[in-house]
């Protein structure tokens, strides 16, 4: 039967090995398709992280912005004069206190608007003379026009929550109105409280032995005022543990050895205008100091 059909297949004029190219060809066919492969898809690679300086609560700080504002903070102090060494921990700290800043506004939905950030940049640029001299501080200061816009916003931001913490502050406060005389030697100081409990006017001592040259003239007077505005606690500790007309026993501190009398006292008297200050960068500063120590910091610069 295969005999007959080849030789049925020539005498009907088919030409001669059209068979076995077909052959060939289908089998090359059946070949490709058994070893060709869908094309591998090509994958871009990933973007190679920006290092970091610090994490503060979760939020990076790029490696960048923290050598940018060391770079500032080297060249302001060289140029002052002053030593730069405590840079590094300096900007470690500016940019640690603006995270927990621009974290807590944004907690309670305080932010600053494009055009609040055009108009103080305005308001920069017309005070250092008009772009071309603004454009010149920005280079000497190695600010680029977006980082400066981004540190004009947080500052903005900062002066915002500012406001709002101490928004709070009453505009009265516990106040004491006291008298005092330091002097150096403890001696010196027991010698005059015994005059003072012995009748001795205290006004008059103060004027004759106190080394308080900003309230000695006034006999020792420091005015009134509330907790937390003496720079000496100890000073201000005494005060408040006074009556009116009570005198104090020798207080020591770093300044040398106080007597303190209290002249008056007011539970809840108008703050003045430096007094008020005073107390809102107090409750500022305290607000602050708790908000950094809630922080979960995680330093990688290098030591």
């Amino acid at each position: 039967m295969l005999g007959a059909l080849v030789a049925c297949g020539r005498q009907t004029g088919l030409p001669t090995g059209v068979a076995s190219t077909a052959t060939a060809r289908d089998t090359a066919v059946q070949a490709a398709s058994q070893t060709a492969q869908p094309p591998t898809p090509t994958t871009a690679p990933s973007p190679t992280p920006e290092p970091l300086a610090l994490t503060v609560n979760g939020e990076p700080i790029l490696l960048s912005d923290y050598e940018h504002e060391l770079a500032r903070c080297q060249a302001g102090k060289s140029s002052a004069g002053f030593d730069p060494t405590d840079c590094p921990a300096k900007v470690v700290q500016q940019l640690t206190e603006q995270a927990v800043v621009e974290q807590a506004a944004a907690a309670v939905g305080l932010s600053v608007s494009e055009a609040e950030v055009d108009a103080a940049l305005n308001k920069v640029t017309a005070s250092l003379g008009g772009p071309g001299p603004f454009n010149d501080w920005l280079s000497a200061n190695q600010y680029g026009s977006v980082e400066f816009r981004a540190a004009l916003r947080a500052d903005l931001l900062r002066a915002r929550m500012v406001a709002q913490v101490t928004g709070a502050v009453p505009d009265t406060a516990e106040q004491v109105h006291a008298r005092e005389i330091l002097v150096l030697e403890a001696a010196t100081a027991d010698t005059l409280l015994s005059q003072i409990k012995s009748g001795s006017d205290f006004a008059t001592l103060a004027l004759a032995y106190s080394r308080d040259l900003s309230s000695r003239a006034a006999g020792g007077d420091l005015g009134w005022f509330p907790r937390g505005l003496l720079t000496m606690p100890e000073l201000e500790a005494a005060a408040f543990a006074l009556q009116p007309g009570e005198t104090s026993e020798v207080v020591h501190s770093s300044l040398g050895y106080h007597i303190v009398q209290v002249i008056e006292r007011d539970p809840a008297r108008l703050l003045s205008l430096a007094a008020a200050q005073a107390v809102r960068a107090a409750a500022w500063a305290e607000w602050l100091k708790a908000q950094l120590a809630q922080a979960v910091v995680v330093n990688t610069i290098s030591p």
